[in-house]
């Protein structure tokens, strides 16, 4: 969008930063849907494009905790959630 259009920006150093920037009305953030702070306090707009990016979830290959188990459960059934009924 930056090399097609004739769009200012700025970065951020945290999307925390990001979303007081747009709270201040200082602009607008284009951001994965994980980062969505379900607050209520801002509109979160699918933005359907073609680009997409991986995401991963690192640990050390010996850590063994239940919760991270847990969490890569959770993980993959929000996954098959999406593939399944995509917006």
């Amino acid at each position: 969008m930056i090399n097609t259009g004739k769009i200012r920006y700025f970065n951020s150093p945290d999307h925390d930063t990001t979303l007081t920037n747009v709270a201040a009305g200082r602009g607008v953030c284009l951001a994965p849907g994980f980062l969505n702070d379900h607050s209520g306090q801002f509109a979160w707009i699918p933005f359907d494009c073609e680009e997409s990016f991986s995401c991963v979830l690192c640990t050390h290959k010996a850590d063994k905790r239940q919760s991270v188990s847990s969490f890569i459960d959770i993980l993959k059934g929000l996954y098959r959630e999406a593939v399944a009924f995509p917006l």
